[in-house]
Formats: structure tokens, sequence, C-alpha cells
């Protein structure tokens, strides 16, 4: 078995963009592919500078939009002791152990898989490397959640379903961390850490099966570069021939269109038009990104034939 090694500590002056909510859109700044020093994510390697494989911005599954984060199994690489494969990303600043809120949308493909771990961590007075919280889609199909220090884990005994979509939050406090889930409160820990957030990262031990996640926020802030509203401009028809045609909601005005093709690359800029005439397009599956004249973007998927 090939070692890894996951930098957390390491890397965390590698700094957030100053985005506070991602959801891995194109208007974000994200492309289809592997996530490694897309807006300065990180990714396992193995010491020697290659990187693990299938951690990736996808479209293959999205909470609400077109793209996701897919931390995902590896056929390279067996089982590991414990989750190590994935991704991390610093914060733009350290949150405030005594009042930070971090949420993010989660679907696991399959129980019996892999043990899937989104934290947020820290760096103590000492310099040492500590979870200040840890949620884990747990391959026997519940969640847990790490206790103390030494990543000891306690069942929150909420029992999750493959290919379902989690909206997750958890709210630390300079005394208690407390896990919700759709809504409703599950799990209360003590901040046994009481030290300042720097970072996320979404981990799994490449057993079977993925993780996707979408629309991380901190501190319930819609952080992204611009405010891309995912799936609300009505594009038709759908699949396109030749024009395409496109309806933002409550009557606001088009100032700009991009559409990208599924690797990232823009085919096409317009300004102001409702109408496309997408004639000399290649047939393929392409996303929209339309901006209003209030700077507010929303974004969609159509096909061209």
């Amino acid at each position: 078995m090939k070692n890894l090694y996951f930098l957390a500590a390491a890397l965390f002056c590698n700094t957030l963009s100053a985005q506070n909510q991602i959801s891995f859109e194109n208007a974000e700044g994200y492309q289809l592919g592997s996530i490694q020093g897309q807006n300065a994510w990180q990714i396992t390697d193995d010491g020697e500078g290659n990187f693990v494989q299938n951690q990736m911005v996808t479209d293959e599954k999205s909470s609400n939009g077109t793209f996701s984060f897919k931390n995902g199994y590896t056929d390279e690489y067996g089982g590991q002791f414990f989750p190590i494969i994935g991704a991390q990303k610093d914060f733009d600043q350290p949150l405030d152990y005594n009042d930070a809120t971090v949420s993010f949308d989660v679907l696991v493909t399959e129980t019996e898989g892999s043990n899937f771990e989104m934290a947020a961590y820290g760096i103590s007075t000492t310099q040492e490397y500590y979870p200040v919280f840890d949620l884990a889609f747990d391959w026997e199909g519940t969640l847990k959640v790490v206790s103390n220090i030494d990543y000891d884990m306690e069942d929150t005994g909420f029992a999750w379903e493959a290919n379902r979509w989690y909206a997750i939050k958890v709210k630390v406090s300079a005394t208690e961390i407390k896990y919700f889930v759709d809504g409703a409160l599950i799990y209360t820990t003590p901040n046994f850490t009481q030290i300042d957030l720097l970072g996320m990262n979404f981990l799994h031990d490449n057993f079977a099966g993925d993780a996707y996640i979408d629309n991380i926020k901190i501190n319930e802030v819609n952080m992204a570069v611009s405010n891309v509203k995912k799936g609300n401009v009505a594009v038709y028809p759908n699949p396109v021939k030749n024009n395409l045609n496109l309806n933002l909601p409550n009557g606001e005005k088009v100032s700009q269109i991009q559409i990208y093709n599924m690797a990232g690359q823009n085919v096409l800029t317009n300004n102001g038009s409702t109408s496309l005439n997408l004639e000399n397009l290649k047939a393929g599956t392409y996303i929209i990104t339309v901006t209003n004249t209030k700077g507010a973007s929303y974004s969609s998927k159509f096909i061209k034939e």
C-alpha cells in the first residue's frame, strides 16, 4: 500500500480567497476536474508530489445547482486505517471559537463503504493540530462526532441514508458544539479545544463509495464572489438545436451571459440578449451563467443537439 500524507497543519498558510460560501460554480472560478489548486484547495498526496485521483469538481450531483465537490474513491490505493483521502482549505480569516457557524450539504452514495469525515481544525498554543469539530458519516449508517482531541467518536443516534442530500450545520460557542441536520439539533458536545477554526477538510478512508459536498457557508453568510443563484434562470427549448431563449425571475434585466463547456472553458459571451443563436456551438452539455443589471448571477445547465 502506498503511503499517503495529508498536510493539514503544514498547509494552513494557503488561505481561502475572500469567499464565505462555496458552491463550486464557474462563476466562483471553479472548473470541472481535479480540485487541487483551485481557489487554494489542497488534496492528499503521497509525499512525492503525486496527488490522489477522484477529488474533483464535478457535475455528477449537486444539492441545488450544477457543480459540487466529489470526495471520491480511488482505485490506486487500498483501504486506509483512518480517513486521509480528500481535500482541505483554510478560511480567509480564523473563525472565533466563541461564536462560529459552518454549514454544508452532503450526499454519500452508499453505506457499508467508507467512513467520510467533515471537520474544522485549528492549531493549539503548543502548535499541535486539533479538530475543533468533526462529523463522520460512518460506514454502518450512523452519524458520529469527535468528542475530544484524541479523535474519540460518539454515536449521535442519527441514521443516514445513501444517495440523499443532508443539510449539515455546526454551531460552535465557547462551551458547546451543536450539530444540526436539516435544521434539527441532533447532538451536542463540549467545546473541548476552545481554539479558533483555521479551515476545513473533507476526508474518507477509501473502502468504497463517494461523498459529494456542496453549498459551504461560513457564519451563515452568502460568500460567493458574485451572488450566484443557481438554477433560477429559465432556458428553453432544452435540448436546443439553434436558438436558446432565457428568462430571469421577477422581470429582471440581463446584463451579461456566459456559456461554459464541461471543461470549464468559456465558449460564448453575450451582453443583454435574451435569445442566443447557438447554431455554431458543438453538440454537448453546457453551463449558462446570466448576470442581471444589479450584479446577481444565475446558472443552469442545457444540452445542445
